[in-house]
């Protein structure tokens, strides 16, 4: 529904959506789209809600119908910001679509019952509950409703009477927001089924695109770590000293490679829908600690220093899945810059927050850098972006977009800044992520 968010008819729209889903954005515990229908059927039906409990107060005698129908219209129309204190989507939904049952029923009780020309609007709200929670609730509401009209008709067929108190101006006034109405209120709803189902056409493509993601993991992080486990066992052969580090330098290897693995089979199950990214507040320190063993051999290979303050960071937290933050994005990251800085150079990594509740960390290398071509290319695997290191050291090209993969699934964005040759060569990624300093 995001590619509506520039028009300026919808500006207003998003930004009382953004001030409702805020606290849900913030812990990612509910599907944004459940949001999107419960918030889009509240503005479209409460203007019905509100103008039959007018029309109550105007056109009948008793004033229960229009008392019932401000405090159900209240009831509607706050439910939204519930979503502030609870993901509870099918609570809050049942609580505004009782608002209107109650509503309505009352209207029709009191404007001929079970001959009310308004009691055909309990039909609409089957319809309601499934496009905002799905199934269940579509099946919940069909048996309340049905038996809410069967109550009606009970009463009429053990010939209760039914007091009708709406002057005929209400009558012919209520027939006009039935007709009106329903026009109105379908071509909304029709809408929203319409964008939610491409919405989710583009959830399944977009599942699809991590599965292959995954696969590319597994070829591409799975190599660098059969390369690291090489370089352990070469630095072995040589004996003495040596023998005890190269091990270590295997062993540390053939570690990632299990977690590597078992991470991989859990997204996949994230993937296919049979289980959630689990997102914990995640130290910097302790991976750039695991990260300065994991590439120790690369880079006492080529004398790079990897520079950061960890007593300065030691409260530092990103709210990040810590396997895939480590291996996928942090890990690429400094491959990348060890692949293209020049020997005896040092990789610097600092952090700093940006906002209330995002942080930024900051991988720069002082190395050849790119061209802004590159740079623009360098998450479309279309394009070839692959290119030999300082010291001749091969790329498939799939770090880069496996790594922005991770970084969105965290709710959390990239950027790059490069240059290529004078004093500032070298390139900078900053990664912006959800986090606290505790």
């Amino acid at each position: 529904m995001r590619g509506f968010e520039q028009h300026r008819l919808f500006k207003w729209y998003f930004r009382l959506f953004d001030f409702i889903s805020q606290p849900r954005i913030e812990k990612a515990d509910v599907n944004l789209r459940e949001i999107h229908a419960h918030t889009t059927m509240i503005l479209s039906t409460g203007i019905l809600m509100w103008a039959y409990a007018i029309l109550a107060h105007v056109t009948m005698d008793s004033p229960l119908p229009a008392i019932m129908g401000y405090i159900c219209s209240l009831i509607h129309l706050f439910s939204p910001i519930l979503y502030r204190w609870t993901n509870r989507t099918f609570w809050i939904s049942n609580l505004a679509l009782s608002a209107g049952f109650f509503h309505q029923s009352t209207f029709s009780f009191f404007s001929g019952g079970y001959d009310s020309f308004t009691l055909k609007w309990l039909s609409i709200l089957p319809m309601l509950a499934g496009v905002i929670c799905g199934m269940r609730s579509a099946l919940l509401w069909g048996g309340l409703t049905m038996a809410g009209v069967t109550f009606f008709l009970i009463l009429k067929l053990v010939g209760f009477d039914f007091p009708d108190e709406i002057s005929e101006a209400g009558r012919t006034w209520g027939h006009g927001l039935i007709l009106y109405g329903y026009i109105f209120l379908n071509t909304v709803m029709i809408l929203v089924f319409v964008t939610m189902q491409s919405s989710s056409e583009r959830l399944l493509q977009e599942q699809g695109q991590k599965i292959d993601d995954l696969f590319r993991v597994l070829f591409h992080d799975l190599a660098n770590s059969l390369g690291r486990i090489n370089i352990g066992l070469s630095i072995a052969k040589k004996g003495n000293h040596h023998a005890e580090k190269g091990v270590e330098i295997a062993s540390q290897a053939a570690d990632s490679m299990m977690e590597i693995t078992s991470n991989v089979r859990r997204m996949y199950a994230v993937s296919k829908g049979k289980a959630e990214v689990d997102l914990v507040h995640t130290s910097l320190n302790e991976s750039v600690e695991y990260l300065k063993k994991v590439f120790a051999a690369e880079l006492e290979k080529k004398h790079l220093e990897i520079q950061y303050d960890f007593e300065r960071n030691k409260d530092f937290r990103v709210l990040v899945e810590p396997v895939s933050f480590k291996n996928q994005v942090m890990g690429n990251i400094i491959s990348n810059a060890i692949k293209f800085s020049s020997p005896q150079g040092v990789i610097r990594i600092t952090c700093y927050p940006v906002s209330a509740h995002y942080q930024a960390i900051e991988i720069r290398d002082f190395g050849i850098g790119m061209p802004e071509t590159m740079i623009e290319q360098m998450f479309d695997l279309t394009k070839k972006t692959s290119r030999q290191g300082t010291s001749g050291e091969s790329g498939t090209g799939f770090g880069m977009h496996i790594m922005k993969s991770f970084v969105e699934m965290f709710q959390g964005q990239v950027l790059i800044d490069s240059h290529e040759g004078g004093d500032d060569s070298g390139t900078t990624f900053k990664l912006i992520l959800r986090g606290s300093w505790k």
